[in-house]
């Protein structure tokens, strides 16, 4: 029998259909899987059919040597018996073209359906010798076609009954079933049983309301946006590619099979939810590593409103889970949906999602704020008002980029400190929701910039039980940068944070915030870190403009090609935390990679020390790691190591003199720079110490590492207990290199001194040149082929 090869004539108008009663209602009503017609015909010829009745709503679109028609068997398949019984079935044909490919059915157009929308369908194919089914869906809103499902088969039978995701889809949309065999032979495809399940845009699954999921059995109350670029899938893992919830489990990642491209996204959705009364908190873990990765997003869809941003990360937060909170505002009538969505502005990087967790109640006070959501749920007071905001159009007053991503559309809070918004003497107050410590030391760190000029002062406070105790404050900084600052907290109980701006009188000025991250235990010194609990402010930028890539952060854990060290430096455990560099990535994509300190007080005496690892293959070593430092004069080498070292976790130490304000900037592995020479600073860099690696001429693949980087304000290196660490500044490296090469020149010599007292005896130690009978130049070897 053959498929139809387009819709039946209706007697309503164009843009109507026909009830099996004579009414007409809208097209549009028409096959969205709920009964419009009084009789329900209306979804009658839909897809949904056992093909025994008929096509089901299926018509043939086929243009080649293949078509899809109705076929009926009598006797019963031995092998497939329980999934295509004797009857009627959609089956493969041969058509009348003479084109080889596909042949392709096409379903009515369908839709809108909701995010629970299967397909299920049963199937048998014999591919003799070779061939395909598969199931794609034809949006019309957004003009595409994806791969839904398929099978193939290498001169096998094969068969059986699925489920297929189609997810929340405009309308309309077609589902099509495309078929590829060589029926000369025995080969063979059948389609029956066809039904589309919970796909009623407001249908109500059993699990419609799990936001809390830690994805061990299944995706709870969460389902993949079939629209997306690419997918989020449920995957299992050891090591640094584990879940949280057992460390063998299941979690939600980014699939990691499909390439990926600038600008794309992966959306994570809930069913529509309904209408919140009150707030909730939900809280998750989550992980974002790579050298250059994108951007992960949590928002809120109000029916029929705009979306919100509820919290955010970008770039790479280390190859470690994290927990973050935000908190689901009531929404009044209006139902809603939560979306995690993943933006691929990089190329190199996993995103994974586990243990949700949603509760009654707002979240408490935010451990980590970046501005970028939202303002954190801080509190606004006195004459003067703090604002969030970016510099997107360039003519905001405030800094031109904010400190979490470096970039004009970044966020941040400010105040206007200028005579007309703030006079002098009065005050704006910014105060955070109450933090419930759970040890009884923490550490408070904090961004900060002051315009030039006479800016006011922005005065910090720790408040517990009503009374305040200042923690700093500042008038004036050198520089139009960010800077940090951190405080330790011992707190008896519930603290907060207040940040009080003063205005001066001046014409124009600001004070801005950004990045607070409130973190257990006492604060290491200033450009100190031994990476356990965080990265203490130093900074990785990920710029493709300056074809920079980032640094990562993890514990031992490996399973890379060429693996970081297995245990830290601090703890000397597979569980101990450092920050790591993978050079194989650096190529095309990026070239440097530099790992940057806060900006850092002048320093007339100071120590850096700190531990590498860069267990690299010999034969892949171009390169060498440096550190530099960075401030107002340009850029200054003054320690560097070449690429191959195997010897394990090494120390070195490095005196640091700068007359002003500068930063520690390091770099991994690159283009040689001779040491002590200036250069001129790069605009995107602020003074301060640089650990860097940029590649060379030739690949290299191996890890660079960092750990317990410790720097000593004001106190020299020659103070320093730790004499014998095996890294060495750059003119002592030098010094090394020449006192090796003449050990070299003096062992050769004794050793050709000895051969000749051995010859001598043999009467061949007097042989000359001319005497050998061999040429000149060369051994007495013959090959032989």
């Amino acid at each position: 029998v053959t498929l139809p090869s387009q819709a039946r004539a209706s007697p309503c108008a164009a843009d109507e259909v026909a009830c099996d009663s004579g009414d007409c209602i809208a097209a549009e009503l028409a096959c969205d899987f709920a009964d419009t017609c009084a009789d329900g015909s209306d979804e009658k010829h839909c897809g949904t059919t056992t093909f025994e009745s008929g096509a089901g709503g299926w018509h043939d679109v086929s243009v080649g040597r293949l078509r899809w028609g109705l076929q009926t068997v009598t006797e019963p398949d031995s092998f497939l018996a329980v999934f295509l019984c004797p009857g009627t079935s959609l089956a493969l044909q041969t058509g009348e073209g003479q084109m080889v490919g596909p042949a392709k059915a096409r379903s009515p157009p369908l839709g809108p359906s909701g995010p629970a929308c299967t397909m299920g369908m049963s199937y048998r194919i014999h591919s003799d010798p070779q061939g395909f089914l598969a199931v794609t869906v034809a949006d019309h809103t957004t003009g595409t076609t994806q791969l839904a499902w398929q099978t193939q088969g290498h001169g096998s039978i094969a068969g059986g009954h699925v489920h297929v995701p189609l997810g929340q889809r405009s309308r309309p949309f077609q589902v099509e079933l495309l078929a590829l065999v060589d029926l000369q032979g025995a080969a063979s495809v059948s389609v029956d049983n066809v039904t589309f399940e919970q796909c009623y845009l407001d249908v109500v699954s059993p699990t419609a309301a799990e936001l809390s999921c830690n994805f061990e059995r299944d995706m709870c109350g969460w389902y993949q946006d079939l629209s997306s670029d690419f997918k989020w899938v449920r995957s299992t893992g050891q090591g640094q590619g584990s879940d949280h919830t057992t460390g063998s489990g299941y979690f939600l990642s980014v699939d990691p099979s499909v390439p990926w491209s600038h600008g794309q996204r992966a959306q994570l959705l809930t069913s529509r939810q309904e209408p919140a009364a009150a707030p909730r908190c939900l809280s998750f873990w989550y992980r974002l590593a790579g050298p250059q990765i994108g951007t992960l997003n949590l928002k809120l869809w109000p029916e029929g409103g705009e979306e919100v941003v509820l919290w955010t990360r970008r770039g790479t937060q280390g190859s470690i889970w994290h927990r973050a909170w935000a908190t689901l505002p009531a929404t009044g009538q209006q139902r809603y949906q939560v979306a995690f969505e993943v933006l691929h502005n990089g190329f190199l990087g996993d995103v994974g999602l586990d243990d949700l967790a949603q509760t009654a109640g707002p979240c408490g006070a935010e451990l980590s704020c970046s501005f970028e959501a939202d303002g954190c749920a801080l509190a606004a007071s006195g004459e003067g008002t703090w604002q969030r905001q970016s510099n997107g159009t360039g003519t905001a007053a405030g800094p031109a980029a904010d400190h979490t991503t470096g970039t004009a559309a970044g966020h941040y809070m400010v105040v206007n400190t200028g005579r007309g918004s703030l006079p002098a003497g009065h005050t704006a107050a910014l105060t955070s929701q109450p933090y419930q410590p759970s040890v009884p030391t923490q550490c408070l760190a904090f961004w900060y910039q002051l315009s030039a000029g006479t800016p006011g002062s922005l005065q910090v406070f720790v408040e517990q039980s009503g009374v305040r105790t200042k923690v700093l404050s500042v008038s004036t900084m050198e520089g139009s940068s960010w800077h940090r600052s951190q405080v330790t907290v011992q707190p008896d109980g519930d603290w907060q944070v207040v940040f009080e701006a003063v205005g001066a009188g001046a014409d124009h000025g600001y004070i801005a915030l950004d990045d607070l991250h409130v973190s257990d235990g006492a604060c290491p010194e200033p450009a100190s870190c031994d990476f356990e609990q965080d990265t203490c402010g130093w900074s990785s930028p990920s710029d493709p403009r300056l074809h920079s890539l980032a640094w990562g952060w993890k514990s031992g854990v490996t399973l890379a090609k060429y693996p970081s060290p297995e245990q830290d430096h601090t703890l000397g455990t597979r569980n101990g935390h450092y920050v790591h560099f993978d050079t194989s990535v650096l190529g095309a994509r990026g070239t440097s990679a530099l790992l940057e300190s806060p900006p850092l007080p002048a320093a007339t005496d100071s120590c850096l020390r700190f531990w590498y690892h860069m267990d690299i293959p010999e034969h892949l070593s171009s390169g060498e790691l440096r550190v530099t430092l960075q401030g107002a004069a340009g850029q200054r080498t003054v320690w560097s190591v070449a690429g191959h070292r195997s010897r394990g976790w090494q120390g070195a130490v490095v005196p640091v003199q700068s007359p002003g304000e500068f930063q520690v900037s390091g770099a991994a592995l690159g283009c040689s720079v001779t040491a002590g020479v200036h250069q001129p600073p790069r605009p995107h860099l602020l003074p301060q110490i640089s650990f860097e690696i940029t590649t060379r001429r030739w690949p290299m693949e191996g890890t660079v590492a960092l750990d317990d980087i410790m720097y000593s304000a004001r106190v020299g290196c020659h103070s320093s207990p730790e004499s014998s660490v095996e890294g060495k500044s750059s003119g002592s490296f030098v010094a090394e290199v020449v006192l090796s090469l003449l050990l070299a020149l003096v062992v050769v010599a004794l050793v050709a001194a000895g051969g000749w007292y051995w010859l001598k005896p043999r009467g061949l130690a007097s042989r000359t040149p001319t005497e050998s009978n061999s040429p000149q130049g060369f051994d007495n070897i013959t090959f032989h082929d």
